[in-house]
Parts: C-alpha cells; sequence; structure tokens
C-alpha cells in the first residue's frame, strides 16, 4: 500500500504520491467493496419495492403524490449502509494495523489525512450520485403507464432532487468517516453513525418535535427528496415547516464537516 510513497526520497512525499496510494487503498478494499455492493443492492431493492407498491391504486388515492421522493426512497437505505462505507474507508487501516506503516511512510500527518479525506469525498460523491440516478430511473421505468404519477429529470423539482439526495448520502459517509478517525474503531464509528441516525430523531421527538427537522434523516426525507406538498410533512415535525433543500444541505455539510474536523486535530495531535 505505501509502493507509491516509498517512490519519492524519504522526508519529501509529495501530494501526487500521498495521492496514489491512498487511491489505490480505497479500490483495493475488499471491505469497502462487499459494502459498495449491499448498498447498491438495498438501494435499488427498495425502490423497486416501494415504487412496485404503489400500483394499481385508486386514481383518486394518488393525491398528494410525488413520485421522485417515491423513487428515490432506496437512499434511504443506501444511507445507512453508506454510513457503515464511510466508516470502513478509514477504520479499515486501523483494524488491519496498516495504519502504522502509512503514519511511518507519511510524516506530514495532515497532508496524508486532507489526501485521504479528498479521495474519500471524491469516491462516494460519485458513488452516491450515480446511485441516485439509478434508483430515480428504476422507480420511473416501474411507475411509468401503471397508474401512478411518474416524473421526469424535466419535472420540476426532478432534477435538484436526485443530485442533491447523492450529495447529501455522501455527506453522511463523510459524517461517519470522521467518526471513523475520531474513535479509530469500525465498530465505535458504526455505533455513533447509528446514534445519529437512529437515536437522535427518537430523543428528538420527545424533546421537540419542530426540532426534528434538523435531524439527517427527516433533512433528507423531507426536504432533500419531496418535490411535491412538502407543507404536508408539517404534521409530523409538530407544525413546523421541513428546511428549504438549500438549508438542510448546508446543515448536513456543517455536519460532517464538525465530524471531519474533531477528526483531523486528534489525528495531528494524537497520532503524530
Amino acid at each position: 500500500m505505501v509502493q507509491a510513497l516509498q517512490e519519492a526520497p524519504p522526508g519529501h512525499y509529495r501530494f501526487r504520491q500521498v495521492l496514489k496510494s491512498e487511491t489505490l487503498k480505497v479500490l483495493t478494499l475488499r471491505s469497502t467493496a462487499i459494502t459498495a455492493g449491499l448498498t447498491v443492492v438495498t438501494g435499488l431493492l427498495a425502490t423497486a419495492l416501494v415504487t412496485h407498491a404503489q400500483l394499481h391504486h385508486r386514481p383518486g388515492s394518488y393525491a398528494g403524490f410525488d413520485p421522485t421522493q417515491e423513487s428515490l426512497t432506496g437512499l434511504l437505505i443506501a444511507g445507512l449502509t453508506g454510513g457503515v462505507f464511510g466508516a470502513l474507508l478509514i477504520t479499515a487501516e486501523y483494524s488491519s494495523g496498516t495504519i502504522r506503516a502509512t503514519m511511518a511512510a507519511t510524516p506530514r500527518r495532515l497532508l496524508l489525512l486532507v489526501t485521504k479525506i479528498g479521495v474519500a469525498a471524491t469516491g462516494v460523491v460519485v458513488f452516491c450520485e450515480l446511485l441516485s440516478f439509478a434508483c430515480f430511473f428504476l422507480g420511473q421505468a416501474i411507475l411509468t403507464g401503471a397508474g401512478p404519477p411518474s416524473a421526469t429529470l424535466g419535472t420540476p423539482g426532478a432534477l435538484r432532487a436526485v443530485v442533491l439526495a447523492g450529495v447529501f448520502i455522501a455527506l453522511l459517509a463523510l459524517m461517519s468517516f470522521g467518526f471513523g478517525v475520531i474513535l479509530r474503531s469500525t465498530a465505535g464509528a458504526i455505533g455513533a453513525f447509528a446514534g445519529v441516525v437512529f437515536v437522535l430523531p427518537i430523543v428528538m421527538y420527545g424533546i421537540s418535535q419542530p426540532d426534528l427537522r434538523y435531524v439527517p434523516t427527516n433533512m433528507l426525507e423531507l426536504s432533500i427528496m419531496a418535490t411535491v406538498n412538502r407543507a404536508g410533512a408539517a404534521a409530523g415535525l409538530g407544525g413546523a415547516l421541513p428546511l428549504s433543500p438549500a438549508a438542510a444541505l448546508v446543515l448536513m455539510a456543517a455536519y460532517a464537516a464538525a465530524s471531519l474536523a474533531t477528526g483531523a486535530v486528534l489525528f495531528v495531535r494524537r497520532d503524530g
């Protein structure tokens, strides 16, 4: 894994060598490949099941139906496995012990971590965007001509929802990546991610329903993916309207940035 780094003289490791090494790691890690495959399968399967369940209802039952949101439902499942994927991008090195060799070969800790984050971010954004478009097209293929309303990328709000949903899932994965840097443990990082995704909504529901609109999973479903009748979600938020798509994306980026920044400080100080 550190072969690319060894091509440069000791103490003179440049961005190019570190980038090559980190890219090779991401492409060759078996655990991340398996998790990525599971993410694709579960995401597409969930989309197929949810959209197929909407077929052949009475015409009047489709009032307020959001075909774009329905076809992106699989991304809610993908968001969960995406959290595991994000954690494994960094914790696999800690669990295997190869992180010691990487650090020994790269004295510049900040350069190493920034490159890791850059490679991870590029990979997960491309992967999540492809999955988002795949879910949309699969869902619309099932809905088209079968009774329920359907959508195209030209439908108002549809392209925005598909693109931002992919970015949002990528940010969830990067938040989990940050947890992995902080905790240096796959189980710990996945546990922290699960706490944000599963436990936080339950806690917020008991404390303040309107504040549920600031929880990542609700932001994804009610702000990013929704294109029809967003006001209808107010009932589930204690009367509060969901965040706008732009506000939800910025807040999710802040969650990911906080996780990554905390991990960066610890990586440089603790692991340096």
